[in-house]
């Protein structure tokens, strides 16, 4: 099985939305030769190519705010995308496409501790994740326990997802948002189809949760929205 998690801890703080942005563009660029190797038709090179222009579109141009401890995700192959909670704005932006399958998630987070563990990760393919989650959870794991660490926010979001027949991203957010009263939060979906790559926090503000229903696997992200 490919390795589905790469992380990168630093420290948390005052890193710039504009200079996490620019650092990922270039791993990104770094690691397009080992992506292209790894693509196996037409459909794969399309899919990295739109990637890159859209990574550089959006460093460009989403959340004009550099300031603060921001959390982002960039998503590809992605066939469903929702958001909800606390509208979008300067500190909450969601961009997407489903036509070229691709999403931008940045939150400006609202830390409880500044120094807050800052985590990068790429997460591979769908069908790997689902062998992941399964296997985390034959082995009695909890596969969100280092990216959600409120055990009770992961026990409550746990249980009415347990409860939800709609599982689109839509219908998961809104069950979110009804069910977990968190005013002040942000919450968004993603289904996932290629990869993604992200920066988040190992903060009691802060959640990355992924789901898993029989056939596919949904990143969902929360967080206490800073407005400073």
């Amino acid at each position: 099985m490919a390795q589905l998690l790469e992380l990168e801890m630093e420290r948390g703080g005052n890193e710039s939305k504009v200079a996490l942005l620019n650092r990922e563009h270039d791993n990104l660029s770094e690691a397009t030769p080992n992506l292209l190797n790894h693509a196996k038709g037409q459909k794969e090179m399309r899919s990295l190519i739109l990637f890159g222009f859209f990574v550089a579109a959006v460093a460009a141009d989403t959340c004009p705010c550099a300031s603060g401890n921001w959390s982002f995700e960039f998503g590809s192959g992605v066939t469903d995308f929702a958001h909800g909670g606390e509208p979008l704005s300067s500190s909450s932006c969601f961009d997407g496409c489903l036509a070229t399958g691709l999403i931008f998630q940045n939150f400006k987070v609202a830390l409880s501790n500044k120094n807050s563990a800052f985590v990068k990760r790429r997460l591979s393919s769908k069908a790997d994740l689902l062998a992941y989650l399964r296997k985390m959870r034959d082995n009695d794991d909890d596969p969100n326990a280092d990216t959600c660490i409120d055990p009770d926010l992961r026990s409550q979001i746990k249980n009415v997802l347990n409860d939800t027949s709609d599982l689109s991203c839509q219908g998961i957010v809104n069950t979110l948002v009804s069910s977990l009263n968190r005013p002040g939060w942000a919450m968004n979906c993603a289904k996932l189809g290629d990869f993604s790559v992200d920066a988040s926090f190992k903060d009691v503000n802060f959640c990355f949760y992924m789901m898993d229903s029989q056939t596919d696997v949904f990143l969902l992200r929360l967080a206490k929205i800073d407005y400073t």
